[in-house]
């Protein structure tokens, strides 16, 4: 049986070339960079101040076979009807990827996809079409519109794996609607019983860092959904 799209390793099938991730890339794209997760996931993610490599992807290589290597899957699209991923959206601002150097694989199937796989090394290991180790024009992925701005092509999907864990920067965690879910971790969680799930979280966070200077301003800004919630705390 065929895996999805989302699922297969990457091969020389699926290359396109390689770019860096400007900062004029993200601002002539906009929005930001998404990762959904469970309650353990998150708590985990909060504890440690970073986005962790949680998950794993794996590719093909021409000579060595298949390899697989720590990473995390975020993502550039946000769904608006829910999050098959997890209950709960970490939203990052398209900046944390500024400077990073990506491989650009393309795939046709039930939808437009393109990965964009964060590798550091500048050792070629695919080509494209006779050309070793290509260099694209980031641009060709996106549509542009007259005043040169970028914007996601309409039904394309869009995953970002990084292979570096980034720092938890003005960020902000939304309970997202839940229906279905892909790692099969539970059976499908409602927004409305997401956000019960990430007040808990939120205020345990609260009472364990209560104590650091500033800490409520910026912990509302990143959880901007519980802003107004009475806290209760047992010192």
């Amino acid at each position: 049986m065929t895996e999805p799209d989302y699922k297969r390793r990457f091969d020389v099938s699926d290359f396109r070339g390689h770019f860096r991730w400007t900062k004029k890339m993200t601002k002539d794209l906009g929005g930001y960079l998404y990762h959904a997760c469970h309650k353990d996931e998150l708590i985990e993610i909060l504890k440690n101040d970073s986005l962790v490599l949680r998950s794993h992807w794996s590719l093909k290589l021409p000579t060595h076979g298949v390899c697989k290597v720590p990473g995390v899957w975020t993502g550039l699209n946000y769904f608006v009807h829910g999050n098959h991923y997890g209950p709960f959206l970490i939203k990052f601002p398209l900046s944390v990827l500024n400077g990073k150097s990506f491989i650009a694989f393309r795939r046709k199937g039930d939808r437009h996809r393109y990965f964009f796989v964060q590798y550091e090394a500048r050792i070629p290991i695919y080509s494209f079409k006779g050309d070793s180790w290509r260099k694209v024009n980031s641009k060709v992925y996106f549509d542009t519109s007259t005043n040169n701005s970028l914007s996601l092509k309409e039904s394309a999907i869009y995953d970002v794996i990084l292979t570096t864990e980034i720092p938890l920067r003005k960020i902000e965690v939304a309970p997202v609607n839940h229906p279905k879910c892909i790692p099969g971790k539970c059976s499908g969680i409602s927004r409305v019983k997401a956000r019960k799930m990430l007040e808990k979280i939120a205020l345990r966070y609260v009472r364990e860092e209560i104590y650091n200077e500033g800490f409520l301003d910026d912990y509302i800004k990143i959880f901007p959904d519980i802003d107004g919630l009475t806290l209760e705390l047992e010192l």
